[in-house]
């Protein structure tokens, strides 16, 4: 890998593995230092299906990855990094049948914490599904 290759790129044009891959987790549209990803509807998601109640663990999910992606997008390294914090309020239930979508940025960095919030939708940002503020820590000496 040279000095000029741009991480983040790298990182955008990885398939995603594990879980994401699971999940159908995908990549939508990025910044410097925000990131928004999408998780397709799949009734196997659902918690209640009568209800059409669509669990917290693949919302949780979308949003940890779009932070990590974020604090990628920021710092434009690759860092060893765990989620240290992350507080999730649900405003309301997510539309069956809807695409969830998660953008999150990354508003403060320290030597070993970053810092994001996260806004979770289904189809209208305005109209949104969840709010996180999320923290990280950095594992690394850098």
């Amino acid at each position: 890998m040279t000095q000029e290759e741009d991480l983040f790129e790298r990182l955008k044009n990885l398939p995603p593995r594990g879980h994401h891959a699971m999940l159908g987790l995908y990549s939508v549209a990025d910044g410097p230092d925000w990131v928004e990803m999408a998780c397709p509807y799949d009734p196997r998601l659902l918690m209640d299906a009568d209800q059409g109640l669509v669990a917290s663990g693949p919302i949780l999910s979308l949003i940890d990855a779009a932070a990590g992606a974020a604090v990628i997008a920021r710092t434009r390294q690759w860092r060893p990094m765990a989620t240290l914090d992350m507080r999730v309020d649900y405003l309301r239930a997510a539309r069956v049948g809807q695409t969830l979508h998660a953008r999150a940025t990354c508003h403060h960095l320290t030597r070993q914490v970053a810092f994001l919030n996260c806004e979770v939708h289904d189809g209208s940002p305005e109209d949104r599904v969840a709010s996180a503020t999320l923290s990280f820590f950095f594992m690394d000496e850098a």
